[in-house]
């Protein structure tokens, strides 16, 4: 049993980091030079996320179970684990914030209206592999509370 669930985990896995990789092939590039013209059809290459959600939630959810194990292992101190799961989780945000404000400070002059944060250009800054390491920095926090529960 633990086979097919350590198999499912790698194949969620697989599916989760090729979905952030089509996303990052499939978002427009910004360009100061072009039209950079925002079309009614919305923002196609979230598709690619939205598709295997089910399967990217699975794997998310799975990986709180993977990270029991993991500290149940290791014998450090669960202050130390937090803390370096939180640390982490808070420069990772604080990063990916800094780097859309940037964004679309420096391309909103380029537009005729003003533009949202989440827009064809900017899915590279929201769907990468630093926010899937955020939100697996979540998932190990949630860990140590499912274990607590157990005890």
């Amino acid at each position: 049993m633990r086979l097919i669930f350590n198999g499912s985990v790698l194949f969620s896995g697989i599916i989760t980091i090729l979905a952030i990789q089509t996303v990052q092939l499939y978002t427009f590039n910004f360009n100061p030079d072009g039209s950079n013209a925002m079309w009614s059809n919305g923002n196609p290459a979230l598709f690619f996320i939205v598709f295997p959600m089910p399967i990217i939630a699975y794997f998310l959810f799975a990986m709180i179970f993977v990270f029991e194990s993991i500290h149940s292992k290791y014998k450090v101190s669960r202050k130390h684990f937090i803390m370096g799961y939180t640390f982490l989780f808070i420069i990772l945000v604080s990063y990916t914030a800094y780097r859309v404000i940037d964004f679309n400070l420096t391309a909103q002059p380029y537009f005729e209206d003003e533009i949202g944060y989440l827009n064809p250009y900017s899915n590279h800054l929201f769907f990468n592999v630093w926010t899937l390491i955020a939100a697996l920095c979540i998932s190990a926090i949630v860990s140590f509370y499912l274990d607590k529960r157990k005890k």
